[in-house]
Order: structure tokens, then sequence, then C-alpha cells
């Protein structure tokens, strides 16, 4: 496998780590809004249920949303359209702060967001087994992101401000290390060869260094 395939295949599972991220900053948003629907519904549940909890140790529902005393949603667990659970914790401002959610196969990932609500950082395993951690800056693009393939590679790499991948160190499935710089187009930058270091020949320049004769 050569450098620029080695490349591809890294830009790949980190384009499928960064969409899985931005799908799950979506879903918490859904998550924030679904509390509003659901608070009264939960105060039933709460409420009405109390005098079965002396017979019953479980309730059940869809959806659960924890207030405070001022009545802030500070955390929401629920199940999607699609049947995957998602849990998402909010600050005092409402903010999502952290998340948690298993995807359509199984797949689980974290997310960890500021005191904005912009997604910061994201570890996550993906539907074939191999996990990967992703940095973003404020505007929440990815800038650095490391990654762990099944087949033995592992890389690291770093982004510019627009996304692009500028540099990447990896392990190759063999074991061989590479390391690799882009320009702003994501393209390879041919590595730039040291120039030789001419031979110093032993002759008549250099009887200056010979001792007395």
């Amino acid at each position: 496998m050569n450098e620029s395939t080695r490349n591809q295949e890294l830009t790949a599972r980190l384009e499928l780590l960064e969409g899985t991220t931005r799908r799950l900053e979506r879903q918490v948003r859904g998550w924030k809004r679904l509390g509003m629907g659901v608070a009264a519904c939960t105060v039933l549940l709460v409420g009405g249920g109390a005098a079965a909890i002396g017979t019953h140790s479980t309730i059940e529902a869809g959806e659960f949303v924890l207030r405070d005393q001022n009545h802030r949603v500070r955390a929401a667990l629920a199940l999607r359209p699609d049947g995957t659970p998602g849990l998402g914790l909010f600050d005092e401002a409402g903010h999502a702060r952290l998340s948690v959610e298993l995807g359509a196969q199984g797949a689980p990932s974290i997310n960890l967001h500021d005191d904005m609500g912009r997604l910061r950082a994201a570890l996550a395993m993906r539907p074939n087994g191999t996990p990967g951690l992703g940095l973003f800056d404020v505007n929440s693009r990815i800038r650095a992101s490391l990654d762990v393939g099944n087949d033995g590679t592992s890389g690291a790499n770093i982004y510019g401000a627009d996304g692009i991948l500028r540099a990447a160190m990896a392990i190759r499935a063999d074991g061989t290390p590479g390391v690799g710089l882009f320009d702003e187009t994501g393209r390879v930058i041919p590595p730039i060869d040291p120039e030789p270091v001419p031979e110093r020949k032993l002759g008549s320049a250099n009887t200056s260094l010979r001792g007395p004769m």
C-alpha cells in the first residue's frame, strides 16, 4: 500500500468520524426540543406512578427529561425515530455539554461540547470496530484526530482551519512508519531531498593537512 492510498484511507475514516459527530450534534439539539414536549409526560409518569413504586421497581417510557429546581432541562434520555438510544447532559444555560449514544449498528460514541454547546471532542467506535478520536475548534471543524485500524494501522492527523488535512503520521499494517505533508487543497507535498554533500578528495589541495615530511 503506497503513501497516497494510506492517506486516502485515513481521510475517509476521519470523514466518517466527522459525519458521525455532526449527526450527534444535530441529535442533541433534537433532545432539547424533545425535552420541552415530554416534560408534562414525565411529571405524570413520576407523580402518577409514585403509588406503584412499592410494587413495581421499573418505570418504562420512551423518553425521560430531568429538570432542575428552576425548570431548566439538565438531562434527556430518549429513543430516536430510528430506535437508537441517546443521552444528553446540559449546563445551566441549556447548552449541551456531554452526549452519549449508540448508533444503528450498536457503535458507541461520546461527545464533549464547550460552554456554547459547540462540539470540541468526539470519541467513537465505528460499526467495523475501529476507534477514533477527533478534536474540533470553536467552529466545530476537525483540527486533530487519532485513528486505529483493525489491520494494525494507526495514525495521527492535523487539519487546517478550513478542515483540510495538512499533516499525517501513520504506522502501516507492515509496521513501517510514514509521515506526510499536504497543501491547502489536501494534495500530498512531495518530500524535499537534501542536496548531497560533495566528498572531499585527498590530494594536493590537502597538503596543508599533512605533517612534516
